[in-house]
């Protein structure tokens, strides 16, 4: 089936209660038969729901996939001000959500990040825009407050020198990026980049 969404129309918001009962239904479908073999029509049959009102809603099925994925898995984000630079980043790094919480389902979902750009955007715009903010946020303050000069180069790189550890690392040694890793490259290589002429 075509799993993108058809022509915009006025949308009509569901309520919080049935919002979380198709969120639910297609987490618990996913988990069952991974995210390549999950359908929005399935979602629709399993919930009551014309595929319509789904597609109105979530645009496309990595979006539902990935909103049903963080409303189960993650809770929301904090805002996060410890005063201080080095303590606003690792506070961050330490809240990043893990791609495998421990007793949850995988859904498969970064086995099929990398073939399908979809995904792959849903999980900025979804999962990670709230952490991208918050880097920004802490950014932006410390640099009015006099931490960081402003036009500082690494201000640019901040999200890759982060995040970008976040997924590599996995890639290069076969393990997760765990918090303590993610706090050795703050303190070895983002936070000396951010004040070096500090």
């Amino acid at each position: 089936m075509d799993e993108q969404a058809p022509a915009p129309s006025r949308r009509k918001r569901l309520t919080e209660q049935r919002e979380r009962e198709i969120l639910d239904a297609t987490f618990d479908l996913v988990a069952e038969v991974g995210y390549e073999q999950a359908t929005v029509d399935e979602v629709a049959r399993r919930t009551k729901a014309s595929t319509a009102t789904l597609y109105r809603q979530w645009e496309n099925k990595p979006r539902l996939v990935v909103t049903a994925m963080v409303a189960r898995k993650y809770p929301p984000l904090p805002r996060i001000d410890t005063g201080d630079l080095r303590g606003d980043l690792v506070a961050l790094a330490r809240s990043l959500p893990a791609p495998h919480p421990y007793g949850a389902p995988t859904l498969g979902i970064w086995q099929a990040v990398m073939a399908d750009p979809g995904l792959a955007q849903a999980l900025r715009d979804v999962m990670f825009a709230p952490y991208l903010d918050a880097l920004r946020a802490i950014l932006e303050r410390h640099v009015q407050q006099g931490a960081i000069r402003p036009g500082n180069p690494a201000l640019e790189h901040a999200e890759m020198f982060l995040l970008g550890n976040f997924f590599v690392h996995k890639l290069f040694t076969g393990s997760e990026a765990g918090p303590e890793q993610m706090v050795d490259v703050i303190d070895a290589l983002l936070l000396p980049a951010l004040t070096a002429d500090r």
